[in-house]
């Protein structure tokens, strides 16, 4: 795997605020080695140098932090968290839902699903760091790789095949908004009841986790709810409580 010194480290880091904006030091250094290796190798670029060039004269800045996003998704990924959010939502007549790294819209689109389909009004804020994931997420047209853990009846009531994809129902799509918006610099208070944060925090740095944390604590009301992936944890958090170890479920207390 790529290493990268602290002096081309610093140099990404400073491209990337400089030209979008964005800074990436919350990522862990492994994380984004991985992801430079990757578009190294699209371009066949062997020296660190050149790539730096690249990024700071075209467009490749965008698609590097593009790839920043964790696109590996699908409908009703794990499902026993889904059955467990569904348990947890029948306490519920409406419901105020962020989905925090998104990326191409199939959790908060399944979440929307649930409470549809179990008569909560719901409201859902949907964001990724990734525009490009955003706008696609928007269409709401999936291909059929992401929609085979969907059950069939769901799958007949709130979707339309529209040639070789699958697009979901406008009702649904209604239900969501979808923004672009980093998480460590997010700043809510109190308007959610379900926070969903799963697979982002593993690729964090430690302090990176605890302000993302500390910010998801100060956008949850009194007794809501953080569902995190199933390989992350909260470490030392007076406000959260361990309500399922297995789905990993949070509770604000």
């Amino acid at each position: 795997m790529l290493v990268i010194d602290e002096h081309y480290y610093n140099r990404l880091r400073d491209i990337i605020r400089v030209r979008v904006g964005i800074d990436i030091s919350c990522y862990s250094k492994s994380f984004i080695a991985r992801r430079v290796e990757f578009r190294m190798n699209i371009y066949n670029i062997k020296d660190y140098n050149d790539y730096l060039r690249l990024l700071e004269s075209s467009d490749e800045v965008n698609a590097f932090v593009a790839n920043l996003s964790i696109n590996v998704t699908e409908f009703f990924r794990d499902p026993d968290v889904f059955d467990r959010f569904k348990e947890l939502l029948k306490g519920y007549s409406s419901a105020r839902i962020w989905s925090v790294g998104c990326a191409s819209g199939e959790e908060p689109y399944t979440i929307a699903i649930i409470a549809k389909d179990n008569g909560v009004r719901c409201s859902i804020l949907a964001s990724d760091i990734n525009k490009n994931a955003i706008e696609y997420a928007k269409k709401g047209l999936y291909p059929s790789k992401s929609i085979r853990n969907v059950p069939k009846d769901i799958l007949a009531k709130y979707f339309t095949l529209t040639g070789d994809r699958y697009a979901v129902r406008n009702d649904v799509k209604d239900m969501v908004t979808f923004e672009v918006r980093d998480i460590t610099k997010s700043i809510y208070t109190g308007q959610f009841d379900f926070i969903f944060c799963r697979n982002m925090l593993i690729y964090m740095d430690h302090v990176s986790k605890e302000r993302i944390i500390n910010n998801i604590c100060n956008a949850m009301k009194p007794h809501s709810y953080l569902i995190l992936g199933k390989s992350e944890y909260v470490h030392n958090c007076s406000m959260l409580s361990c309500i399922d170890t297995k789905a990993k479920i949070y509770m604000k207390v």
